[in-house]
């Protein structure tokens, strides 16, 4: 998977880390959380990462946020 353009790989690489290591929790404690958990998992991500200057992996997250409440079908590619 490729970063979009307009994020550096910085901010990609910054919000690839909160994916893993939310697939990290999950593979070694499962159940620690829902798929009805993520959207919110992500956004609080988001709000940290927002909060330490990550913009774009702040856009990212909330972006990957909002996808996980619609059904796959719906998501834009």
């Amino acid at each position: 998977m490729m970063a979009p353009l307009s994020e550096t790989v910085d901010q990609w690489a910054a919000a690839t880390r909160v994916i893993l290591g939310l697939l990290q929790l999950q593979t070694e404690k499962p159940g620690t959380f829902t798929l009805s958990d993520l959207p919110g998992l992500l956004q609080k991500a988001a709000n940290e990462r927002d909060r330490h200057g990550d913009f774009g992996a702040a856009r990212m997250l909330e972006t990957w946020a909002y996808k996980l409440t619609k059904p796959v079908e719906e998501w834009e590619v």
